[in-house]
């Protein structure tokens, strides 16, 4: 958010319902309520109109946001899309699904929030190391899970929105992103496919989000898209 500062963005980056600091959710939500609340946030920023980045459950919400209020997203960036098989999505979100357990005395429930984030982890990026580095980041991830206290009923929202023909519709200027080690890197193509007009680009190794050190990358490649200096990127082939 920094170095997209540094080039002259106005960065937002809010909690969705039920994660870090935000209230919870008053009942489970499907992916349009999701999008219907981002709406609500850029009204209360004032905002018309805005270049939105989503990853992984948040690219579904992005695509419904641009399919329900088109004229509120300007630029679409879609940064890893779970355009999954059944089997891999099942399999994905039968481990997600797990309800948070109780409060316990003696503690054993931080061990379930920290086990928990330590696998998404190691999903999200193989490279993964617990080291100091990687240690604050898994504190920082239990500390959010355990103050939302809200079990994740994001995991069904996901699994029934169907972002193959979300993507089909998508009418927006998109940019599709993912890296080397991502496991979503084997929907990449597909993204490309389905979105008229998509360009993507893919990060060498991991993700910038797992590397600091590639905060810089990651800012110039959303600023040359948003600028328009598009003949850089990968396109469906």
């Amino acid at each position: 958010m920094s170095r997209l500062a540094e080039l002259g963005f106005a960065v937002y980056a809010p909690d969705h319902m039920g994660y870090g600091q935000s209230d919870p959710r008053p009942s489970p939500w499907e992916i349009r309520d999701y999008a219907d609340n981002i709406t609500a946030v850029m009204d209360g920023l004032n905002l018309k109109t805005a270049s939105v980045v989503g990853g992984h459950l948040s690219s579904e919400i992005a695509v419904e946001l641009s399919l329900k209020h088109p004229s509120r997203v300007s630029h679409l960036i879609l940064d890893g899309s779970p355009v999954w098989d059944r089997a891999f999505r099942e399999d994905v979100l039968a481990t997600a699904r797990q309800p948070t357990p109780d409060w316990s005395e003696d503690g054993s429930h931080i061990a379930w929030f920290w086990e928990r984030a330590l696998w998404l982890q190691r999903m999200w990026d193989s490279g993964f190391k617990l080291d100091d580095n990687g240690a604050a980041l898994l504190q920082e991830a239990v500390i959010d899970a355990m103050t939302a206290q809200q079990s994740d009923d994001s995991a069904d929202a996901l699994k029934n929105y169907d972002m193959e023909t979300a993507l089909t519709q998508v009418r927006v200027p998109t940019l599709a992103l993912t890296a080397e080690t991502d496991p979503l890197n084997n929907c990449h193509s597909k993204v490309l496919s389905l979105v008229d007009g998509a360009v993507g680009h893919t990060f060498s190794g991991g993700h910038p989000l797992h590397h600091s050190e590639k905060a810089a990358d990651y800012a110039s490649v959303l600023h040359r898209f948003i600028s328009g200096n598009t003949g850089v990127f990968d396109s469906a082939t």
